[in-house]
């Protein structure tokens, strides 16, 4: 199979795993979004020769070639063998919903003060009406599965949460329950990317930089500079959480690309703050290409 790969660059992989073997097909809205970030990423992570396969690509226009996906999700196997790819080999889907789902990153340990990750109502109202802990205004809760910052809400504590708010956390809740965290506003986000082999041998990538929009939409990432690396005072925390990440990950079964996600941030009272592990990306990511130098 020397012909190059041929890539289904599933942006949505995320939304399919939380519908949890419930038939999943992509919405118009998020087709597009897809569409538009998706021709950047390939710039990244296709090679010479390598190929685009998606739903509309005839029956056998990939043969001969190694089937690689952003996530190696059902629907991204189908379209790849629909194509007449030979699918490399992946985790399966039972562990792909795991380690991707925000559970998974919350069951090793939070990384702010007072977060938690709740399956029931009881328990969410709870946090939700008490006050977040020194140096945080509001509530941030996180739907388990979302991409680009979909299905992720702002809540300001109150004894009585608005109709509007609790609609959102109650929704939220049947699908596979929420992370409720404190609020923290931004300063810079980060992330570090890594493959990890089947025996568990993981290699590491560069720290980088990313922007996202208002509403956690990726916009770009960048390496550090020698410069800025020595400046950064967390990157010793950042790369220790990647190899714990790293540990867990293969402990759950899993092998292939992942990212850590995490961010600085500035606190009520001044005081600048880290969250080593916002997010566990289980796939390849916008900025995989940048932080790992290639595929």
């Amino acid at each position: 199979m020397d012909a190059g790969h041929a890539w289904v660059l599933n942006l949505d992989a995320d939304l399919e795993l939380g519908a949890r073997g419930s038939p999943y097909a992509p919405s118009r809205r998020v087709l597009a979004a897809m569409l538009a970030w998706r021709n950047q990423l390939a710039r990244g992570l296709l090679a010479a020769g390598d190929v685009l396969v998606d739903e509309t690509s005839p029956p056998g226009s990939a043969a001969g070639r190694a089937g690689r996906a952003f996530c190696m999700t059902p629907r991204a196997r189908a379209m790849l063998e629909r194509a007449g790819a030979v699918v490399e080999p992946h985790p399966g889907v039972a562990v792909l919903t795991r380690v991707n789902g925000r559970e998974f990153c919350a069951s090793l340990g939070g990384t702010l003060p007072g977060a938690a990750f709740v399956s029931d109502e009881a328990a969410a109202r709870a946090l939700l009406t008490r006050l977040p802990p020194r140096g945080f205004r509001a509530w941030r809760v996180k739907r388990a599965f979302g991409m680009a910052g979909r299905g992720q809400r702002v809540i300001d504590p109150s004894p009585e949460l608005s109709p509007h708010d609790w609609r959102f956390v109650q929704a939220s809740l049947k699908s596979a329950g929420v992370v409720i965290e404190p609020h923290a506003d931004v300063v810079t986000e980060y992330a570090q990317h890594g493959k990890i082999a089947p025996s568990g041998a993981a290699r590491f990538g560069a720290i980088v930089v990313q922007r996202c929009d208002a509403h956690g939409a990726w916009l770009s990432t960048a390496r550090l500079s020698g410069a800025e690396l020595r400046a950064f005072p967390f990157a010793a925390q950042l790369r220790a959480e990647a190899e714990r990440v790293a540990a867990a990950l293969h402990a759950e079964g899993y092998f292939g690309p992942f990212g850590v996600d995490a961010y600085s941030y500035r606190s009520g009272t001044g005081e600048l703050g880290f969250n080593p592990r916002s997010e566990i990306n289980a796939r390849y990511s916008m900025g995989f290409a940048c932080g790992f130098g290639g595929a």
